[in-house]
């Protein structure tokens, strides 16, 4: 059963395969297999790379809650976004956005219940207070990843959060009581000229007009687990510490400069891709060690 949910708020935001904004998916499908994971440095068109402006644009209300995201294919029969025989639309994908209210405290656990239940894409936790640039870019890293881990055989059931989410009773390692795990992801967010930048965790404006970001997922340790093919490495917690300098070396990483501590052993465990979450468990050692002496550096 999922409780602790208190009332529906449609968002209106509907996208389908063509176009953006005016019927774009936020959730474009990912490139072919490759031999390292999608969600992986290299391994084609990088998910955790996203333009703001391809962003979808949401009208939330003032509270906390579960923005779920579902898709659907555009047949006559549909039970939405239903189309008439022989419409060029007939088989497209449209992904549906809507909102419910939830309380804070067991939003995390709620939305994991929910989406395992549901058959829903993807459920993103919205904090109140989180813009809605944030919420839109969670949206956005929920389809892809959903699409990333299917292609490697992994449950689908994703569940991002807008904000660092509140799991009760955390314990060692970022899990909670319930046996949650709490990820951050790193994001950079193509920004068009015009285009403002501001969010949690929102490294300042750099000349290729890009932005860090993070964007949280929640995983149950089974996931976790999967999601790191079996490979140990260092507790979320240790991420956390060192979110700033992970960000500050992503926009180095990214500009090519060569400023960057231990600069050949990076540039040759990331192999020309962008720093990563993933790469970070990967190589735990050299780049957390980076990673702290440029937080440290800023202080």
């Amino acid at each position: 059963m999922v409780d602790h949910l208190y009332g529906q708020h449609h968002l209106e935001c509907v996208w389908g395969e063509a176009g953006r904004m005016a019927g774009g998916d936020p959730h474009p499908p990912d490139p072919p297999d490759a031999p390292d994971p999608p969600d992986a440095p290299g391994a084609g068109a990088d998910p955790h790379a996203v333009v703001a402006g391809d962003l979808p644009r949401l009208s939330l209300p003032y509270a906390d809650g579960l923005i779920t995201i579902a898709r659907v294919r555009r047949t006559p029969d549909a039970p939405v976004c239903r189309v008439p025989p022989g419409d060029p639309a007939h088989g497209q994908r449209a992904t549906l956005v809507d909102f419910v209210a939830a309380d804070a405290a067991q939003a995390a656990r709620t939305a994991v219940r929910l989406v395992r239940l549901s058959g829903l894409t993807a459920v993103a936790v919205h904090a109140r207070y989180a813009p809605s640039d944030t919420a839109a870019l969670a949206v956005c890293l929920a389809g892809r990843l959903h699409d990333a881990r299917a292609r490697r055989g992994l449950t689908g059931h994703v569940v991002v959060a807008d904000h660092r989410p509140e799991l009760p009773a955390r314990g060692v390692g970022g899990v909670d009581a319930a046996g949650l795990v709490c990820v951050p992801h790193l994001l950079a967010v193509h920004h068009r000229a015009g285009e403002a930048a501001r969010g949690p965790w929102g490294g300042p404006m750099g000349p290729a007009g890009v932005t860090d970001r993070v964007v949280w997922e929640i995983m149950s340790p089974d996931q976790h687990r999967a999601w790191l093919g079996g490979r140990p490495g260092p507790p979320v917690d240790v991420l956390e510490e060192h979110l700033g300098g992970l960000l500050t070396l992503a926009g180095l990483v990214r500009s090519g400069c060569a400023q960057v501590p231990s600069h050949a052993e990076v540039l040759g465990v990331l192999r020309g891709g962008p720093l990563t979450t993933e790469a970070v468990y990967r190589h735990p050692g050299l780049l957390l060690t980076v990673a702290a002496a440029l937080g440290n550096r800023e202080e």
